[in-house]
């Protein structure tokens, strides 16, 4: 998760993941997000809270719609249900994790790009075993991020 707290009200803020500055975020025209020195446009808030998972500090006036669904994370990675026996493969560096306590099947947290027989994808979460067979990308903690390397693909 994303966290954009005002320094000029309406039009710069500074972007931090977990307490640390990753980049800001600037108001022209449009919005320009810029994180480890890469930029993408937004026309408005609601495409730049749809794309990435920003949240603006208390104190500014811009309304950012909650989801309702609860979010969670794997090593900093964030997953699309609640993690069971999360582990840091170190071998292969991805946070893994299982869907349920029992489970046998092991998923990736966070955003890949794998590529496949007709072209490279997107993909949150993706099973470990989709990336033991494929090529990929990741992991990559937003959405925003994947996107920038998936263009390049």
């Amino acid at each position: 998760m994303l966290l954009a707290k005002p320094v000029i009200d309406e039009k710069f803020w500074i972007v931090e993941r977990n307490g640390e500055k990753v980049g800001t975020l600037r108001k022209t025209k449009d919005l320009v997000l810029t994180i480890n020195q890469k930029s993408a446009r937004f026309a408005d808030f609601k495409s730049l809270c749809d794309s990435t998972k920003i949240k603006f500090a208390t104190g500014n006036e811009i309304e950012v719609t909650e989801d309702k669904n609860k979010e969670f994370e794997v090593h900093g990675y964030p997953c699309k249900t609640q993690p069971y026996n999360d582990i840091f493969d170190l071998k292969r560096k991805l946070p893994l994790y299982t869907k349920t306590a029992k489970s046998q099947s092991f998923y990736c947290a966070g955003y890949y790009t794998i590529g496949f027989e007709k072209g490279w994808v997107g993909a949150l979460c993706p099973k470990l075993l989709t990336l033991s067979k494929n090529e990929f990308k990741g992991p990559f903690y937003n959405k925003f991020e994947m996107q920038e390397v998936l263009k390049k693909l």
